[in-house]
């Protein structure tokens, strides 16, 4: 008589064990955006930006894009109205001690330093990603030049944070894969970072009195 019951139990249990538990990992992508579109006033949408020297500019439609190029500086500036400075002793870039060599640059409204010029282009290039590193210091990178999803070369300004840890990928819309495997996708980072050839020492280049990149000796 007990039969219908033990039947259930054991049905229950292979269900259970066929369903794996939610992930307990910190999944994110941290972001800095302006709160009003420079161009038109109005309230941004996240999907809809622009990447400039000086860093990450949301806007409120597609429109903008041109008019926001046309005029980086002054639309960073009314996008970004207050430059707030940020100390940081190493840089976001190469990782070495910020030293004698070293450079300020801007980006969205956060004014930090660089160990040297030649972190200059690299910092506007990956400009989410550096400043996630300025304005999370404790956030570790794990530094995977492949994406752990898709075994390509990892794209500029795609990443994802899991449990503190920098993972970069090579498409940004990836994020929602790593949402279902985070442990996972942040092991298989690990392996592929582990595996690349060991980084070149950097050699620091000073800044010139003209130099093309525009950052500013400090």
């Amino acid at each position: 008589m007990f039969r219908p019951l033990t039947a259930f139990v054991l049905l229950a249990a292979v269900l259970t064990a066929q369903d794996p538990p939610p992930s307990t990992s910190l999944v994110e992508v941290p972001i800095a955006p302006n709160q009003t579109c420079p161009i038109m006033g109005k309230k941004v949408s996240l999907p809809l930006f622009v990447d400039t020297e000086l860093g990450r500019i949301w806007v409120c439609c597609k429109p903008c894009y041109r008019k926001i190029l046309a005029n980086v500086p002054k639309a960073h500036q009314t996008a970004y109205p207050v430059v707030a400075p940020v100390a940081v002793t190493t840089c976001p870039v190469s990782g070495e001690p910020i030293g004698e060599h070293a450079v300020e640059i801007t980006l969205q409204g956060s004014r930090f330093s660089l160990c040297c010029a030649g972190c200059v282009d690299e910092a506007r290039a990956r400009s989410q990603v550096v400043l996630a590193k300025v304005l999370q210091p404790r956030l570790v990178d794990v530094g995977n030049a492949t994406c752990p999803l898709r075994g390509t070369p990892v794209a500029a300004n795609a990443f994802v944070v899991i449990d503190g840890h920098i993972v970069h990928l090579a498409d940004p819309k990836l994020v929602e894969a790593v949402r279902k495997e985070p442990a996972a996708v942040l092991a298989k980072a690990r392996e592929l970072a582990q595996a690349q050839p060991p980084r070149q020492k950097h050699e620091h280049r000073p800044a010139r009195a003209a130099d093309a990149t525009g950052a500013e000796a400090r």
